[in-house]
């Protein structure tokens, strides 16, 4: 045992770093295999960020306690949501029925003329489309599987929030100086200010971006403006490319369904639906949240589209900036 301890300390290495080494990796494989559970951690976190500022207005407006005002929160959310699948799931089906007898896919319209609301016809549907629709499918049947899933994610952010004041004091694990505990209060606060900005921000301008081209495009009498508007406010979380990307399948439709003279109409539409939202909805609109460069945003997106999917895809950006205010946080300042 001395002689391997001298060999080791000859080598140049330590006994102790060794077993650090072996720890690490082994944690690092620890939280591999447990990474599900991370993701609806960090989901919870990011539906914590979103809906706080609307829970602290209940309290300061409404004199409410807090669970009551995270209660009502929950209640605005779900209503929102029921309210937007209500409004915009049957025409969308009937102009989804159009567009693909337009596309012609063959076996497609006798599928979706008896279409019912059930879960294996629409995986049926989803497989059929293509292998895009698919993935999202999945996704959302990956991410939202089970009831338990769907309220394990609730109870989470619940408690996310309901503790959110008393977290610092909750992680005093980790916690060794006053100075530390600063640090991770200030880390925190940045953190939701930024990531909670940004998903606020994203979703004003995916809606008002859904609803300028939904009125544009039946302006100048587009058919299938529906899911055309829905496919332009969905890609919006990809700067520049995502609205580029939505303008190509609309101005194909335009040109398939009335000419050349529409085609024209609809990228003129684009360029000004364009022009609108870099020089004054995202001014505006995301002042106040994360201000996240299009193309770290690009590279995010495409880094998380490779290590974890779609979903990767979508958690890329949100990763970034936590990533970034903890760079920021712990070692930037400190550098300086």
């Amino acid at each position: 045992m001395l002689l391997l301890f001298n060999k080791t300390k000859i080598s140049g290495l330590n006994p102790s770093t060794i077993v650090f080494s072996v720890f690490f990796i082994l944690g690092l494989y620890f939280l591999y295999q447990i990474r599900d559970i991370l993701v609806l951690l960090f989901l919870a976190f990011i539906i914590m960020v979103a809906l706080r500022p609307i829970s602290k207005k209940f309290q300061q407006y409404l004199r409410m306690s807090v669970p009551m005002s995270i209660f009502l929160s929950y209640v605005l959310l779900i209503c929102i949501i029921i309210t937007f699948i209500a409004v915009l799931v049957p025409p969308l089906l009937g102009q989804l029925s159009g567009l693909i007898s337009l596309i012609n896919l063959p076996g497609l319209q006798g599928q979706i003329s008896e279409f019912k609301f059930t879960v294996t016809e629409l995986g049926e549907l989803a497989g059929r489309v293509g292998t895009s629709v698919g993935a999202i499918f999945s996704v959302i049947g990956t991410t939202f599987s089970s009831i338990f899933t769907f309220f394990t994610l609730l109870v989470l952010s619940y408690f996310l929030l309901a503790e959110r004041e008393q977290l610092p004091q909750k992680l005093s694990w980790i916690i060794k100086t006053p100075e530390q505990k600063h640090k991770l209060t200030k880390l925190l606060d940045m953190v939701e200010e930024q990531l909670g900005g940004w998903v606020r921000g994203e979703l004003i301008l995916m809606l008002i971006i859904g609803i300028l081209t939904f009125i544009g495009l039946t302006a100048l009498g587009v058919p299938y403006a529906l899911p055309l508007a829905i496919l332009a406010g969905l890609l919006e979380i990809v700067p520049n490319i995502g609205p580029t990307i939505a303008a190509v399948p609309a101005i194909a439709i335009a040109f398939l369904s009335n000419g050349w003279v529409a085609a024209v109409a609809v990228l003129i539409l684009n360029l000004v639906v364009q022009q609108l939202e870099n020089n004054l909805l995202v001014p505006k609109v995301m002042k106040a949240s994360a201000n996240v460069n299009p193309l770290a945003s690009i590279i995010a997106i495409l880094v998380g589209l490779k290590l974890g999917g779609v979903m990767g895809a979508l958690l890329g950006v949100p990763l970034y900036i936590v990533a970034r205010t903890v760079y920021f946080t712990y070692f930037y300042e400190h550098r300086l």
